[in-house]
């Protein structure tokens, strides 16, 4: 689950980012009854970050405790959230901290490819290259 703040209200955001989408999921559900405003915490569950339309990205978290509470007890069922979403967002922490380290996420699934160079990423090459330079 993610908590993001609402920082100005529904109607004046430009793009629809995740606790935006979830936002105006919650302002349009009946059943939670529930008019997210400037100010308000938002708490969210990825199901599908990569589809194309925002609204189908996220699941406000009163939505799903609204389904869990309609569902018999006697069964398991759970949201299939989006796994590999929750992974990137693990393994970018992890590196922002580990990096001086040697810390790569590419180490553990995320390929090079599919992602932008950070700047302490270039920082750290560059500075790298200068030591290499002055021992030789």
């Amino acid at each position: 689950m993610i908590s993001k703040l609402l920082r100005q209200d529904i109607e004046k955001y430009k793009s629809l980012f995740a606790h935006v989408s979830a936002a105006i999921q919650l302002s349009s559900n009946a059943e939670v009854g529930k008019r997210p405003s400037k100010g308000d915490t938002i708490q969210y569950v990825y199901i599908n970050s990569k589809h194309n339309d925002p609204l189908c990205r996220v699941v406000p978290l009163e939505i799903l405790q609204k389904c869990k509470e309609n569902i018999d007890s006697k069964e398991n069922t759970f949201v299939n959230y989006d796994k590999e979403k929750y992974k990137e967002m693990i393994l970018d922490a992890a590196e922002t901290v580990l990096c001086y380290f040697g810390f790569n996420k590419s180490l553990y699934g995320m390929s090079m490819r599919n992602r932008k160079r950070k700047w302490y990423e270039e920082l750290h090459e560059e500075r790298t290259k200068d030591i290499q330079t002055e021992m030789l």
